[in-house]
Order: structure tokens, then C-alpha cells, then sequence
């Protein structure tokens, strides 16, 4: 019997073209597609981020095993051939067999594209002050009962991007809807002339009503998974 192989896999897609990541009957997600394209190889991928509806990815990474005989051009050209115009792969690897997309990362990376005309160097002042160590579910949605809700934020950054706002944002984890409503009451507290440690005292609420309603996931992108 062949030896057991791991493969690395970072892709980018579209959020529009599909239902999410996660497979879902009867819905278009992206692990479906991945999983049609893959079965001569493997029937389970491991994702390091599951990505909501509507949003999209630079950088998702997802690992498999397998014990078929295949070069990394094979599974690179079945994978773009599953959907040609919403998904890609950026890079393949053979990786040590204990690789595992999820539980081997480090930290992720996300930016949020919005059209507004608030202003960046405000939002970039409101966010600075909130990276650290600390509890987050005052900004999350949807939290399991018992999940632990303490992330390590990175950075949290501000900047104009041409016509959008772009907000980029590191952290070891992040919680539901995390990025989409921590930008949105950063937003609406610059727009109320909030002081520039208005999300600091959200955060220490610990209250979801304390934070503003998660902005649409278009314009959300998984940049890239940290190793």
C-alpha cells in the first residue's frame, strides 16, 4: 500500500459564487467543489477558516490526506477545473504528515473593504488601541455555549484605500462575525464622535448590545492563515 501523503492547498475565491465554505446539501459551498474535484484522492479536507456566505478569500488553506499516487500539477488542475470563475489555486505542497490546516496555524489575517467617507485616521486611532489580549464577545455573534472568547488581537489598522476604507485586522483567532462587527461600531463610534478608546470600553461590557449590527459580508476577505 502506498505511504500515507498530507497536501497543503492555499486558494482564493469568490464569496458571491458560493454558499459559504462549509457543505451544505443542495447549496453551492466551496468544501463542496473542493471535495467533488478531489474525490479521486480523498473524500475530508481540514480548512483553517470556515468563511461565512459572501465572503471571499486570498489566502484559505485547507490540508487532506492521501494515499493515491498523484503529482501536485494533478490536484492543482482538478481543482481549477471545478469553478473556473469563482475559485483558484494560488499554491500546492506536500507537507509533513502531521500538517493540519486548522490546528497548526497560528493566526489569520482579514480585511474588510467598505465605501464610506468616515474617516480612516480616526477608525485607525479607534482600532489601534484594541489590539492585546482580551475578551471579544461583546463583537461576536452566533458564540457557542462555553466557547472561549479571549483572542490575542495583533493589530487592528485603518487606511484609505482609494474610494473604500480598508480595515486590516490579525489575530490569533476570531470569533463569528468578529471582523464584520468590531469594523461596524468602530465606524459608527467615529461616526457619533465616540472618544478613541470607545471599542476598549465596549469590549469590557462584554455585551453584544453594546456593539454596533455586523456589516454585510461582501467586501470581507480571508487574507491569509499564519504558520
Amino acid at each position: 500500500m502506498p505511504p500515507r501523503r498530507t497536501f497543503k492547498v492555499t486558494l482564493a475565491y469568490d464569496g458571491a459564487a458560493f454558499h459559504g465554505f462549509a457543505r451544505q446539501p443542495d447549496r453551492v459551498t466551496v468544501e463542496g467543489v473542493l471535495l467533488e474535484a478531489l474525490a479521486p484522492f480523498t473524500t475530508f479536507v481540514s480548512v483553517a477558516g470556515r468563511t461565512d456566505r459572501g465572503v471571499s478569500a486570498t489566502g484559505q488553506v485547507v490540508s487532506f490526506h492521501t494515499r493515491a499516487r498523484v503529482e501536485l500539477e494533478d490536484l492543482r488542475a482538478a481543482i481549477d477545473r471545478a469553478a473556473p470563475d469563482a475559485l483558484v489555486t494560488r499554491y500546492v505542497e506536500e507537507v509533513p504528515r502531521w500538517f493540519h490546516a486548522a490546528f497548526s496555524a497560528v493566526g489569520r489575517v482579514y480585511v474588510y473593504f467598505v465605501d464610506t467617507d468616515v474617516d480612516a485616521t480616526r477608525v485607525d486611532r479607534m482600532l489601534c488601541v484594541l489590539a492585546g489580549r482580551r475578551d471579544f464577545s461583546a463583537f461576536a455573534r452566533d458564540t457557542r455555549p462555553g466557547q472561549q472568547t479571549v483572542r490575542h488581537l495583533w493589530w487592528a489598522r485603518a487606511r484609505r484605500d482609494r474610494r473604500r476604507l480598508r480595515v486590516d485586522l490579525a489575530a490569533d483567532g476570531f470569533l463569528r462575525r468578529q471582523v464584520r462587527v468590531l469594523t461596524a461600531t468602530a465606524l459608527a463610534g467615529v461616526e457619533a464622535g465616540a472618544p478613541d478608546d470607545h471599542l476598549l470600553s465596549v469590549a469590557a461590557t462584554r455585551d453584544r448590545l453594546a456593539s454596533a449590527p455586523a456589516l454585510p459580508p461582501e467586501g470581507l476577505y480571508l487574507e491569509r492563515i499564519l504558520y
